[in-house]
């Protein structure tokens, strides 16, 4: 379901604010009574009656520096993907180091030995 506008809001809070109780507005605008009530109390909180933006807007790489990999891999031609990963960035999570590897076309393999 969309959310409401903030035009809207703003006529809820301000018909609240001239005394009309939820469950008037509910029945005025056709909304639910909890819709109301949690615009009011997130309203009383904050002062601010906005919808939330930016939820959900994704996962940032962390680690963007691929001439710093470059410049290690030259100085260090034997090292692995964790070797890099504990040099350059100790505190990002494997994975999200990975990831960050492929994302920046990184793709460490060692020569398998026969």
């Amino acid at each position: 379901m969309p959310s409401y506008s903030q035009d809207f809001r703003d006529i809820v809070i301000n018909k609240h604010e001239e005394g009309m109780t939820e469950f008037e507005l509910s029945k005025f605008f056709n909304i639910d009574k909890r819709t109301v009530v949690s615009w009011i109390e997130f309203y009383k909180r904050t002062g601010d009656y906005s919808s939330k933006q930016g939820v959900g807007c994704g996962r940032v790489a962390s680690f963007t520096d691929k001439t710093l990999i470059e410049q290690y891999l030259i100085d260090h031609p034997d090292a692995s993907a964790l070797d890099i990963k504990e040099a350059l960035a100790p505190d990002i999570p494997r994975s999200t180091f990975y990831d960050c590897l492929n994302r920046l076309g990184l793709v460490l393999k060692k020569d398998s030995k026969i």
